[in-house]
């Protein structure tokens, strides 16, 4: 079933989340990254920090339903795009880390859902008055994976020693990816 707005998106993230944890799944650990980022745009968005807080409503909208959509495929039958069923078949694999499950969701979806979403809300030349909202989700998404890896950081001894050794080397990939 289709979110229909952004409370519905984080409540189905939630929802798979929860789903995750009690079956000892990974697809959680995408989900859960990806609920809080919804969080910090739907607080932004009632902050009013977006220039247009409904068109960013039904982007972030469309841009959750594009998960579910790969999400609902992987489960029903391991269909959906490539990129996603690369990231979801690791998901079974012990040598795969959650720092790769995160890379490989958050590859997929901001290379391949994000413009699809971004080019549904605005179709056209219209999609220029999207970029300063576009790219406030951008800073929203640096904060958010920071605390993330303060977390992952908590429970990997090795991550926690490999970032205090990569100082900022590690942001500055991701920033350089996200712009």
């Amino acid at each position: 079933m289709a979110a229909e707005n952004l409370d519905d998106v984080v409540d189905r993230l939630a929802g798979i989340v929860r789903e995750a944890g009690r079956a000892g799944d990974r697809v959680g650990h995408f989900a859960a990254l990806y609920r809080q980022v919804t969080v910090e745009v739907r607080t932004a968005i009632h902050g009013g920090l977006f220039e247009d807080g409904a068109r960013m409503d039904r982007f972030d909208t469309f841009f959750g339903n594009r998960y579910f959509d790969a999400y609902d495929a992987w489960r029903r039958d391991q269909s959906g795009p490539r990129c996603w069923r690369e990231a979801f078949g690791l998901l079974d694999d012990a040598d795969t880390v959650i720092v790769q499950h995160l890379i490989l969701g958050v590859n997929a979806h901001l290379n391949l859902d994000l413009a699809i979403a971004a080019a549904r809300t605005s179709p056209g030349e219209a999609i220029h008055a999207l970029r300063h909202d576009f790219l406030l989700i951008n800073d929203i998404l640096g904060r958010v994976v920071l605390a993330v890896q303060d977390s992952v950081g908590a429970l990997s001894s090795l991550l926690s020693l490999l970032d205090q050794v990569a100082a900022r080397t590690d942001e500055r990939i991701l920033d350089f990816s996200m712009v």
